[in-house]
């Protein structure tokens, strides 16, 4: 027999030696199964691998405010993880539309907006970052895998920073019909007033130069229909005639609900809501999280219809 001291230093060499061997190599089998991206930095111009779970840290800490309810930033994390999955060529998106050769960027304007670790300091603060990453880390681990579906397919999981109220049927945004982005009411929007409601004033002159019109007299703008949810479809400035998005963009409005008025010689645009006011409004969600919906149900009421499902991501 072995004597026991030889015994015990095998004992010992195991749980200090080969254990941790043993855990290590488990944790890089797991890191090797993640899915990896291949996202444009648009801050650095270059193509870069990132773990999927990485990137949507990123885009949560840029898409919404840290500090809001855990079940609202869960209803984001799983949003942001199907919009991210549905533009990539292995689940049949097209990848990045402004950059070749990438899946996903960091470019707002292509994909979703995104902070890298430096953007989070500098945003919150270096030490408000750790208490805030915490949060975002903490919703994105609690919803690993979770995306939503519509008929077994990845749904368009669009979403917005404020409905105005109620939110716009994707229809009139992008003109196409889905039935789980209808419009419907967003009680809690009115709670971030900031973002509910805006005023912005032009005067005659400033608008005939943005719009180029010539001559003397009033530019005649007119709004000349708008959408059930009450955004801005067609407004006729001058002779010519735009869509709300056209104007939205040429005056940097901040949505499309949007009412004008005429005063002291300057045009009113009073705005109601921020961003396109598809899909999920994240302060309508945080307002939800705040009377006890947890991120379940606050995207099974944006997204009406829709199944909530941990899938394995490949």
């Amino acid at each position: 027999m072995w004597p026991k001291a030889l015994i015990f230093f095998i004992f010992i060499f195991l749980i200090l030696i080969l254990l941790p061997v043993l855990l290590v190599g488990d944790f890089f089998r797991q890191e090797e199964q993640a899915l990896v991206l291949k996202v444009y930095d648009h801050y650095r111009g270059q193509i870069v691998n990132m773990e999927l779970e990485e990137y949507l840290r990123g885009v949560l800490a840029a898409e919404m405010p840290a500090l809001y309810h855990m079940e609202a930033l869960k209803a984001q994390a799983v949003a942001a993880r199907t919009y991210a999955l549905k533009q990539l060529p292995r689940y049949g998106g097209q990848g990045s539309r402004k950059y070749p050769g990438a899946e996903l960027s960091t470019d707002y304007t292509d994909c979703q907006a995104y902070l890298s670790e430096a953007g989070m300091k500098e945003k919150w603060g270096f030490f408000s970052y750790f208490y805030n990453w915490y949060r975002i880390n903490k919703a994105v681990e609690a919803t690993k895998g979770e995306v939503m579906l519509y008929n077994g397919n990845l749904i368009d999981a669009v979403y917005h920073a404020n409905a105005g109220g109620r939110t716009e049927a994707a229809v009139y945004v992008w003109g196409w019909d889905l039935p789980y982005l209808k419009s419907i009411e967003s009680p809690h929007d009115q709670e971030n007033t900031r973002a509910y409601y805006s005023s912005y004033s032009y005067s005659l002159e400033e608008l005939k130069r943005i719009f180029k019109i010539e001559g003397k007299g009033d530019p005649l703008l007119k709004i000349e229909k708008t959408s059930p949810s009450g955004r801005a479809l067609e407004i006729r400035v001058g002779e010519r005639l735009y869509s709300g998005r056209e104007v939205r963009e040429i005056l940097a409005l901040p949505s499309t609900k949007f009412q004008t008025s005429l005063e002291a010689g300057s045009y009113v645009f009073t705005c109601y809501g921020k961003g396109h006011g598809v899909g999920l409004s994240q302060d309508g969600a945080n307002g939800l999280a705040g009377e006890g919906y947890n991120y379940q149900e606050i995207l099974e009421y944006y997204y009406q219809g829709i199944e909530i499902r941990k899938i394995k991501i490949y």
